[in-house]
């Protein structure tokens, strides 16, 4: 299922109440407009009938038949419709015809009444009776007929009229009303971007969120991830005292084989019981045990003065490009060509440290290769591989154990070489390991191994 924003969700759920406000309260204020319209079209008919009540009834008393006609002749010419006055049953006086004059008065059939008119299929009949200014009835009764026709296009006009500024109106108000809504939803917006900048650890100062529950939201979720990333430092640093611990008894255990050999070449050389050429053998072998012990030590004392204080998840990719442009920095000849399987890779490890162990691989591959060094980084299984090989001559493999250990010689001088001995003891310490092989390229070629989270 394709998933929505907040706004798009609230705007769609209220979009059929808004077209059904909107549809309604049009037709009912047209509706409203056109019946007020049309009331107002017979009201007028009703009261011009009563107000010509008064003088007709002096005309019906003074038999002025003359009067009658011409009166009703020009009401009916004002008001476009047919007037009929009728006395005891009969047509007194008509502004249609002089034919009817006398005879019984047939009036429209009636369909239905409104407004106390009487609508027929074609007209509207209005009715009023005559009275003198006493309210003496002369049982006469003046009719107005009016066309219906003329009056239902008025209504019905006025009616789309009002139902389409109504409606545009509601349609205006729709819109505003979506602004509203979004207005309204600024404030999910604020949370979702500060905890997404939380996420991303791209925090940034941010005003309060007005709305309340939101605003207890946000500050849960701050201090959740307070508490989360003390956690995880109080983990990671426990976590590199543990490794720095198991580094400790590493540095025992590799040196119990030469401490015990160099104890039983001094019990050798003083057992009196001992051939000459054994003991001078062994008393040959004593100052060379001890030297490699001497070595062993103090490349072990130089590595243990850089214990990691945390394991951070990190980015490992943006630690090996520190590394690589540092070697670049200092302006090498050699090209340096990076491989990676992916823009980020989270490993647990100390970017200082771990940054020192690729330079120093670095540094050793670009003074051994012929002109080409090669760092990448895949994942196998739950392994960070990270890889530097170069296209020079190689080691021998016998040796890398002495160089690993910090026995090795230098080939730049007369002196320890503790360039492999301290990026084994960074690797040891971050719980990976260094292994040596044979580079594709030719060379050397020099792979870490961590875990991945």
């Amino acid at each position: 299922m394709k998933s929505i924003s907040l706004f798009k969700h609230v705007n769609s759920s209220l979009n059929p109440y808004r077209w059904a406000i909107s549809l309604i309260a049009a037709i009912l204020i047209s509706g409203l407009f056109a019946a007020l319209s049309l009331e107002s079209k017979l009201e007028t008919d009703k009261k011009m009938a009563e107000a010509l009540s008064p003088y007709l009834a002096t005309l019906v008393e003074s038999s002025d038949r003359p009067e009658m006609l011409r009166v009703l002749h020009s009401v009916a010419e004002t008001a476009h419709s047919e007037v009929v006055l009728v006395q005891e049953g009969s047509v007194l006086a008509s502004s249609r015809s002089l034919e009817e004059l006398d005879r019984p008065f047939l009036k429209p059939k009636t369909k239905f009444r409104l407004f106390d008119m009487d609508f027929g299929k074609n007209e509207i009949v209005t009715t009023s009776e005559v009275r003198k200014s006493g309210h003496q009835s002369l049982d006469t009764s003046i009719y107005i007929i009016s066309p219906l026709l003329p009056s239902l296009m008025s209504t019905i006009g006025i009616f789309f009229g009002v139902f389409a500024v109504s409606f545009f109106i509601s349609l205006f108000s729709a819109r505003q009303m979506r602004k509203a809504i979004k207005k309204a939803l600024r404030p999910m917006d604020q949370l979702h971007a500060e905890i997404k900048g939380m996420v991303d650890e791209n925090d940034i100062e941010s005003d309060p969120i007005q709305i309340r529950e939101l605003e207890e939201i946000r500050s849960t979720v701050r201090s959740t991830k307070i508490s989360l990333e003390n956690a995880k430092d109080r983990l990671a640093e426990s976590k590199a005292k543990k490794l720095s611990a198991e580094s400790y008894k590493r540095l025992i255990h590799d040196l119990h084989n030469p401490v015990a050999a160099l104890r039983q070449m001094a019990k050798v050389s003083n057992d009196e019981s001992m051939d000459t050429e054994t003991r001078q053998e062994a008393s040959v072998s004593i100052p060379r045990i001890a030297d490699q012990i001497l070595s062993q030590v103090t490349a072990a004392k130089k590595n243990l003065e850089e214990e990691p204080m945390a394991l951070r998840e990190l980015n490992i990719i943006e630690c090996v490009q520190d590394g690589v442009h540092q070697v670049q920095s200092l302006g090498t000849k050699k090209s340096i060509l990076m491989n990676f399987d992916s823009e980020s890779l989270h490993v647990p490890h100390d970017p200082a440290l771990l940054r020192r162990a690729i330079v120093n691989l670095l540094e050793n591959g670009i003074e051994a290769a012929k002109g080409q060094v090669r760092v990448s980084i895949s994942k196998i299984d739950s392994n960070a591989i990270i890889r530097v090989c170069d296209d020079g001559d190689g080691m021998d493999e016998n040796k890398v154990p002495l160089y690993l250990q910090g026995r090795g010689q230098s080939g730049k001088a007369n002196r320890q070489a503790f360039g492999l001995s301290s990026t084994n003891h960074i690797v040891r310490s971050h719980g990976g390991k260094l292994i040596y092989k044979r580079s594709d390229l030719g060379g050397s070629c020099f792979e870490i191994r961590l875990g991945v989270v």
